[in-house]
């Protein structure tokens, strides 16, 4: 099933963040510790897609393709992980961001990832190689769902109808770059990810269902859908 997985390290494993220079410099992924999905994500997963696709990952604040806070300027794995080195936007949210990491506020990192390769061993799913689509700093308890659900899983049909739109807006506008086109791959996976998980709920939790997002979106809204169902 292609959904987009979310794994989360330490904040602990920040190397530097440096607000004049507008750098964050850390570990966004840890090889070989078993996971609370009881995943293991192996030295070696992420080699691959930074060749083909590094230079695409962008760096996002509690992994919401509207809070885009820097780009990637450095990727690559060493013994103990996957290393980056983001130049953050000096925007207001930019700089926020560092602010919270230099207080301890915002604690892990997390990556937004496709597993690739795969394999069940003694238990545990090792995964060996990935498709990376960005890397978020988020707080502690942030995930992609915890966005869109509240604390007695309902949907929040707003934030969901909202990330439609989006996607439905930029299509519309046309001459979509590679860069905004495997923005927009990441964030459908994500919704997809979303419904799925939903599916899964357990069937006293009252869930929402969205409605079309506007009159003028019903072909783009339809074909999404379709996207998502496969």
């Amino acid at each position: 099933m292609n959904n987009i997985i979310f794994k989360q390290s330490p904040m602990g494993e920040i190397i530097d963040a440096d607000e004049k220079a507008g750098i964050v410099k850390g570990y966004a992924s840890v090889f070989n510790n078993v996971d609370s999905d009881n995943d293991i994500i192996k030295s070696g997963a992420y080699k691959k897609t930074i060749a083909e696709n590094g230079k695409r990952v962008k760096y996002l604040y509690q992994h919401d393709m509207d809070k885009p806070i820097g780009k990637m300027v450095h990727l690559e794995e060493d013994e103990k992980g996957l290393v980056f080195e983001a130049e953050i936007a000096k925007t207001q949210l930019g700089m926020d961001v560092i602010e919270l990491i230099k207080a301890g506020v915002i604690t892990e990192n997390s990556v937004g990832i496709l597993p690739i390769q795969k394999e069940m061993i003694n238990g545990k799913r090792e995964i060996t190689e990935v498709k990376l689509y960005e890397v978020s700093a988020v707080t502690l308890a942030a995930n992609d769902q915890a966005m869109i659900l509240d604390v007695k899983g309902n949907v929040d049909p707003n934030k969901v109808i909202k990330r439609y739109d989006n996607i439905a807006r930029l299509i519309r506008k046309g001459n979509i770059s590679d860069e905004l086109g495997y923005a927009l791959e990441s964030e459908i996976l994500k919704l997809k990810s979303i419904f799925t998980n939903l599916a899964t709920l357990p069937t006293d939790i009252e869930v929402t269902k969205p409605e079309v997002v506007k009159g003028d979106s019903t072909e783009i809204f339809n074909y999404l859908s379709n996207v998502l169902k496969k």
